[in-house]
Parts: structure tokens; C-alpha cells; sequence
């Protein structure tokens, strides 16, 4: 069935089985055919919008937020989690940045300097796995500046089994995460400080600068304004805002954005979801969670909500395994989805429960973490319909484009050439740089340093290029 945006907005609530309103949670609806992956597969609704023009400028009323990242298993339509937003007074963020999201940040011309402030919900794989990219060849591009992850804190849990000893507590916060990662990340970094990794005079923003929730301390070693400096910010996972202000991970002054979090349920103690708040707008990204009463009084009036939903758990065991009921080892597959989405996520008709239960509902909801297909979302805005008949509801998919102003919500998608560079050029005047950590004279007086890229090698063994007029070695060609 191909579905438009406006079918989806009349499919009314036919009987599936959803979720009755105030029945359990845990009701899914009718799946679809387990036999979706066809590759003919289409996503006709994301197919359906308006293109949006690779850089067209944001005006300055406007916040314009592109998903980048819109499952949780990655997949050459959708990788894993990552949110982008702008806003019209020039401040931008990353909300995640799971696997293979760095491809799609790169075909929509985002450069790395406008990507130094992730915020992670949580620290699962599928969330984080391309702060590796971001983090590692930030300062080989045009960010020669620090990095800033918000996170939540140490989970401070103890599991006390039937039998055997307790299993933690474990240093398993953002902090901890930003400390073991940038030591991880040591060969990569050195091997890469023969440029310039920093600017000259650059200033640290203070506690209050950004209203931050504790001031700025680093992970590891490196000078407070190099590109490879990591500021860890930690944020009390349990706060929801009921005391003002205990909940604010982000408030700065000169851009006017103000972005808060709140508790989220997902596999441990520690996840988190986001609100933004801009120019009398607001946003939530919901991260990974489960149905909670915290999310209704968050998300109740905002004009974006991106929230997680998930495909019903036949669907998921069967696609992701390749059996089918009555298969042997299906029951297994069945039951470890099962026990997967019961601890960590939210259904189909319990995603439009929330919505219904939201007064006044958002402006427009997004699902996300979702694998969007026209089998999946038929399914899905049935169930969804079936709890919150009217509402705008769309389905996220890598490259969707939505900007968002007091008079309007635009839905449109980005169209990229999968072999396109998208260069980005240098700003200018080009701001003046640190020395290289491995440098060398640039002259026989000693007056200036020049990058040193041989510092770190052996080069006895190299095969070198010679040079065709003179016959000798050329160590300054590019080929041979």
C-alpha cells in the first residue's frame, strides 16, 4: 500500500487489537508481513515530501531540525540514532550519534565545527558508536576547538543476585565514558597532532556562560582549548524539573536556548530525554524509553515531539532473525525481543496512547527508532490511530528535513548524491592557529615551526618516488 502523508492522517482507528485507552502497555496491534524485506521495499511517505534545497539558509525565526540517524540497527536507508538542530540565532547541537551517521552528516554539508555539542541520552552503542568519527577528524576539519558531551552521571547501581557476589556499582558514567575514550582514542590523536589541532587565544566558555550544571573540567591531559579536549558534563539523571531549575543541562544567554532533561526509562538507570526550548518553541527528543508520566508532562503542548517506537515484537524477531513462527529456535528469538522491548521501549499503540493522554497534544509527533517501510508504517498509524484518531503524526527517516516556526511545521527530505564530497570551505579570515605538537624549524634561522609529518615514522624501508627529469628521490611529489 503506497501511503502519503494525508492517507496516513485518514487511516482511522480500525479494530487491531491496539491498545484500548487505559489497558496495559504492552498491547501492540496487527503486525505486518514478517516477509517485508523485499528489496522493492519503499518508504512511500518520506518519497511523498517536498525536497528540500541543500543549503538553504535558516531564517532567523526558525529552528530546523534534520535526522540523521532514525533506527537502532543500522541499515543502508536509516543507521542508527542522531538528531541535528539549528536555530535562527546561529547556536546548534547533536542530540546522539550512533552508527553510520557520520556518512549523512557529511551528504548534507554539516561541518564539524557546528558539531562540538552532543548531547547523549544514553550510552548504548546505537547512540554514541560516531562520536569516534566526530571526535577523532573534528580537528582535521574546521573544528579546532573543544568538545562538549552532556550525558547522565554514574547509574549508582548494585545488582545483588539470588547467588554469588553483587555486580557493581561501576564508574559508568559520561564522565568515566569521555576519560576511558579519549585514552582509547590516544594513537589516533598523536598521529594526527603533526597539524595544528587548535586556535590561538581560544576562550573557554564558563559555568555561567551556558548556564551549565556544574563547571567545566576536563578528560585527560590535553591544553583547555585544543580540538582533542573533551569537557564531560555531567547531569543528574533522576532531576525532572519539579524543582526549577535542578533539571537544566544548557542556558545560554546570548543565543537564548535553553535545554533541560528529564528521566527516561530504558535497560538501566541513567537515560535521560531533552527538551530545547527556543524563540517561544520547543522540541523534545525522547531518546530510548519506555511510556512515562514524565514524558506526558514534558511533551504536553510542545511543537516537535521525537519520540521512539518500536515495530511489535514478532516483526522484530522474525526480521531480524530470519525465522518465522515454528522455525526452530523462533521461540528464542521471540522471547529475547520480548524481553528487549518490555525493559527498554515503547510500542506502536503505546506511542499513540502517550499522544492522547497529552493535553494539548504536540504540534507534530515524530517516531523514530523505528524501521520505516510501507508495511511497518501502515501497521503502525493504524495502531497509532486507534488511541489519537487527529494529530499530526509522521514517521522519521534518514535525511527528513523539518523546520519549525511559530506559524508553521515543514516536512521536506534532503536528496544527496551517495558519491558526492560536499566540500566545505574554510572560513575567512582563517583564524590563526596553535603550533603543531610535532613540529619542525621551517628555517635554517629558527624563526618559525612547521608541521612535522615524518616525526612519528621510520622511513628506512619506504619505497620513495623519484623524480622523471633528474632521476633522483623527490620527497615532494604526490606520486610516482
Amino acid at each position: 500500500m503506497k501511503l502519503t502523508r494525508r492517507q496516513m492522517l485518514k487511516l482511522s482507528g480500525a479494530s487491531l487489537g491496539g491498545l484500548a485507552l487505559g489497558g496495559p502497555l504492552s498491547s501492540f496491534g496487527n503486525p505486518p508481513d514478517a516477509k517485508g524485506t523485499d528489496p522493492k521495499q519503499t518508504n512511500s511517505f518520506f518519497d511523498s515530501l517536498p525536497e528540500f534545497p541543500l543549503g538553504e539558509p535558516l531564517d532567523p525565526s526558525e529552528m530546523r531540525i534534520t535526522i540523521l540517524g532514525s533506527s537502532c540497527i543500522p541499515r543502508l536507508s536509516q543507521e542508527c540514532n542522531s538528531v541535528f538542530v539549528e536555530v535562527g540565532s546561529g547556536d546548534q547541537f547533536v542530540f546522539d550519534c550512533g552508527t553510520g551517521v557520520m556518512a549523512k552528516y557529511n551528504a548534507m554539508g554539516i561541518p564539524m565545527s557546528k558539531m562540538d555539542k552532543i548531547f547523549f541520552t544514553h550510552l548504548h552503542a546505537d547512540h554514541t558508536s560516531d562520536l569516534t568519527h566526530i571526535y577523532c577528524f573534528g580537528p582535521s576539519g574546521d573544528r579546532k576547538s573543544p568538545l562538549f558531551i552532556w550525558g547522565p552521571q554514574n547509574s549508582g547501581f548494585t545488582y545483588y543476585p539470588p547467588e554469588g557476589p553483587p555486580r557493581g556499582p561501576y564508574n559508568d558514567g559520561t564522565k568515566a565514558f569521555c576519560q576511558n575514550f579519549r585514552n582509547l582514542m590516544r594513537w589516533h590523536t598523536e598521529s594526527f597532532s603533526f597539524g595544528s589541532t587548535g586556535y590561538s587565544g581560544y576562550t573557554l566558555p564558563s559555568q555561567k556562560d551556558w548556564g551549565l550544571p556544574a563547571p567545566l573540567a576536563q578528560a585527560g591531559d590535553d591544553d583547555p582549548g585544543d580540538g582533542y579536549c573533551i569537557y564531560p558534563i555531567e547531569l543528574d539523571f533522576s532531576k525532572n524539573g519539579n524543582k526549577s531549575g535542578d533539571n537544566v543541562a544548557y542556558d545560554n544567554p546570548t543565543t537564548k536556548v535553553r535545554i533541560t532533561h528529564f528521566p527516561a526509562i530504558h535497560t538501566r538507570l541513567g537515560s535521560v530525554s531533552y527538551k530545547l526550548e527556543w524563540n517561544g518553541m520547543s522540541m523534545i527528543f525522547s531518546g530510548d524509553t519506555k511510556p512515562n508520566t514524565n514524558m506526558l508532562s514534558q511533551a504536553s503542548g510542545v511543537d516537535l515531539l521525537i519520540h521512539e517506537m518500536v515495530v511489535p515484537t514478532q516483526i522484530w524477531a522474525e526480521k531480524n532473525s530470519g525465522l518465522l513462527p515454528g522455525d526452530p529456535y523462533y521461540e528464542e528469538a521471540y522471547n529475547y525481543a520480548l524481553q528487549v522491548q518490555n525493559s527498554s521501549h515503547t510500542p506502536q499503540g503505546a506511542f499513540g496512547y502517550l499522544l492522547s493522554k497529552m493535553s494539548p497534544p504536540p504540534r507534530l509527533a515524530v517516531a523514530t527508532h523505528f524501521q520505516a517501510a510501507d508495511d511497518t508504517i501502515e501497521s503502525a498509524m493504524q495502531s497509532v490511530r486507534n488511541h489519537y484518531p487527529v494529530g499530526d503524526v509522521a514517521f522519521a527517516a534518514d535525511l527528513m528535513v523539518i523546520n519549525v516556526s511559530p506559524t508553521r511545521i515543514l516536512q521536506r527530505r534532503a536528496v544527496v548524491s551517495p558519491y558526492a564530497f560536499y566540500p566545505i570551505p574554510p572560513a575567512f579570515p582563517t583564524p590563526a592557529v596553535k603550533d603543531p605538537l610535532y613540529w619542525k624549524w621551517g628555517d635554517e634561522g629558527h624563526t618559525y615551526k612547521v608541521m612535522n609529518p615524518y616525526a612519528q615514522i621510520d622511513t628506512k624501508e619506504e619505497i620513495l618516488p623519484v623524480d622523471p627529469d633528474t632521476g633522483k628521490f623527490n620527497f615532494n611529489t604526490n606520486g610516482f
